[in-house]
């Protein structure tokens, strides 16, 4: 446990290398939504020339999550580097800047405690550890995990730049993901939440609900 924990206080402290996930979350200006989902294919297609491993997605409020994972914080700072080298990217960057679509919401760089890309259609629990506590949170996150799996759920793990923990539960289908909720916790996960209510490292911030769209 001792081993365990110290791990987590290095990613928490120092980000270790790890997969690496940057995410956008964009909103339409009204009347612009058809512009923005061609927008963002524009932008994955000249993303996956370029040797990007992109996923788009919109929530239940309409706005569109644009993801670009990476294998590590180098890699990414060399993706950087071929999108400002890359003529193509900066046409549709000057494109998009004279008429934009949409407005930027948020923008997390995260590290993949627990890489894993989402299927068709996904939440994302985003906790904020009480001060002091990110170890615990994250330790938390990973007894749940395994939890969840059994259950049927794929689990991906994420700390972004604010030290934010985004808890990503995917399914294949939203019929799928409504069997999980109908199916209810099992025993280990009553127990699990219990023990975590009691005394709880991290407040729940928001929730995404989400589905893939490219």
């Amino acid at each position: 446990m001792k081993i365990k924990l110290l791990f987590l206080l290095t990613l928490v402290a120092g980000f270790a290398s790890a997969d690496v996930l940057e995410v956008r979350l964009w909103k339409a200006i009204p009347g612009n939504s058809a512009q923005l989902t061609q927008h963002a294919s524009e932008a994955r297609s000249i993303q996956l020339k370029l040797g990007g491993q992109v996923v788009v997605a919109t929530d239940r409020q309409g706005r569109l999550h644009y993801a670009t994972a990476h294998k590590n914080w180098v890699e990414w700072a060399a993706f950087q580097e071929k999108l400002q080298a890359s003529d193509e990217w900066t046409d549709f960057a000057q494109k998009i800047g004279t008429a934009p679509a949409a407005t930027l919401e948020a923008h997390y760089l995260a590290n993949q405690v627990a890489p894993m890309l989402p299927s068709k259609v996904y939440q994302v629990f985003v906790w904020e550890a009480y001060p002091g506590r990110n170890a615990e949170m994250i330790e938390a996150a990973s007894t749940a995990q395994p939890l969840h799996e059994k259950l049927g759920a794929s689990v991906g793990i994420n700390l972004d730049q604010m030290g934010r923990m985004h808890y990503l539960m995917s399914f294949d289908t939203w019929a799928d993901w409504a069997r999980f909720q109908d199916a209810g916790p099992s025993d280990e996960v009553a127990s699990f939440f219990a023990k975590f209510n009691s005394n709880p490292p991290a407040k729940l911030v928001d929730v995404f609900s989400v589905t893939r769209v490219d």
